[in-house]
């Protein structure tokens, strides 16, 4: 039997989604990660058939060497690790197993970039540019407009996005993100940035984009030798003043097929122009009132965060995940199920504040409410949690509403259920 590798920087519930589809492809499962505490260690060995050790999972040469010395041949390597798909992508292009570029994926890795491929490729996008001093927040906040979007040019999770009207406000978002984003444990902030003309540094350097306006939606892209397929369309109707998601529909209760097909459009032209084959994407849009469907996000190689695999799953019958790993290792595509014949709604819950999670309350509570068709926790105790970052920690499925009303009103419900301990970090 040959060998997939799963590489990891830090644990999380995709690694065994992971592991049991290259499983069910027939293939055995071996883990690729940093040094480890020795509770997660023995967590990590239940699940797959050896663990291989690198000092730097982002080293796609020590990744490539360590494989080598374990499999001469391996069947290939995966991740859904957003901050190191393009140094596992690298790795597998010195193995000889690669599906798509890594180049690809270092420009879908820089927002900036992202917005400038598009832009050549004719399709619509907001007035964008780079902020490097609080200084600059005039000249920027000219060229793009206001208001304005501000984020980290290689960020996620909606980590410290701010809406700004003002060029003051806009220096004091400047000041916030360079003084935040050195404080992160994420490191993908703390290494340059490459796609474009010019290194990035993302502790100094941010995104500016104009405000896009209209109802924001998300579509999966499964790229298959060169031919896009768009999995589903998602809406996203309830959204908090941060930008964070509370809840998703899919399909969209009140959406034509005329729209979700050019929403279905604009994912696939994005996901084609960007070089993506053989993997896949999870591409975030707002139809703009006057550029109509419009590229948010794209977090190519991986498919969507959290639970979404799940809504997806239940909404289409397609597993995103067992497609994303067909696509990566080359083996045939994955059966396809059939989905619901009614709206699936997913819920998300946060903690509030800042602090290293002990434990979580009520999900036993949101479980016997009668709408609800599984709950999801993808937290752990021990994870730092944080007011800044998008953290999926309770999700909750759910079928059986109206309306928005009715799924606004169902997570208000779970909302109280669902408690949070938190300890000082």
């Amino acid at each position: 039997m040959n060998t997939a590798f799963v590489v990891c920087e830090t644990t999380g519930q995709w690694i065994a989604d992971f592991v049991a589809a290259i499983r069910a492809a027939g293939l055995g499962a071996e883990l690729v990660t940093q040094p480890l505490e020795p509770a997660e260690q023995a967590q990590l060995t239940e699940l797959v058939d050896g663990i291989v050790f690198v000092d730097d999972v982002r080293d796609a040469e020590a990744v490539a060497e360590a494989i080598r010395a374990r499999n001469a041949r391996p069947a290939g390597l995966v991740t859904a690790a957003e901050g190191i798909i393009a140094s596992v992508a690298r790795a597998a292009e010195l193995l000889g197993v690669a599906r798509c570029p890594a180049s690809v994926f270092t420009v879908t890795h820089n927002k900036f970039a992202v917005r400038q491929t598009l832009a050549a490729a004719g399709l619509p996008g907001p007035r964008c540019a780079l902020i490097s001093s609080a200084a600059e927040a005039e000249s920027v906040a000219a060229e793009v407009g206001l208001p304005a979007i501000v984020k980290p040019v290689n960020g996620a999770a909606s980590n410290l996005v701010r809406t700004v009207s003002t060029v003051d406000e806009l220096a004091a978002a400047y000041r916030l993100l360079a003084e935040r984003l050195p404080l992160s444990e994420d490191a993908r902030y703390h290494r340059l940035i490459g796609g474009g003309p010019s290194l990035i540094d993302p502790l100094q350097v941010f995104l500016v984009e104009g405000l896009l306006r209209g109802p924001e939606y998300a579509v999966d892209v499964l790229v298959r030798d060169g031919v896009a397929e768009p999995v589903a369309v998602v809406e996203k109707p309830l959204i908090d003043e941060r930008k964070f998601e509370l809840g998703m529909v899919c399909p969209p209760l009140e959406l034509s097929e005329k729209d979700t097909e050019r929403l279905f459009a604009a994912a696939k032209a994005a996901a084609l122009a960007l070089g993506l084959d053989n993997t896949c994407a999870h591409l975030e849009l707002i139809d703009d009132a006057g550029l109509g469907p419009t590229i948010v996000e794209v977090n190519a190689g991986r498919p969507a965060g959290g639970a979404q695999p799940v809504l997806l799953k239940l909404a289409t019958g397609i597993d995103v995940i067992a497609e994303a790993v067909s696509l990566a290792l080359g083996t045939p595509p994955p059966a396809r199920g059939t989905g619901l014949p009614v709206p699936v709604g997913y819920l998300i819950f946060y903690a509030e504040g800042t602090g290293r999670l002990v434990r979580v309350d009520g999900t036993d509570e949101v479980a016997d409410l009668p709408e609800v068709l599984e709950v999801v926790t993808i937290v752990r105790p021990g994870q730092l949690l944080t007011d800044d970052q998008e953290i999926y920690a309770v999700n909750v499925l759910a079928a059986g509403f109206a309306d928005t009303e009715d799924l606004a009103a169902l997570h208000a419900e779970a909302a109280k259920l669902i408690r949070f301990e938190l300890e000082e970090s």
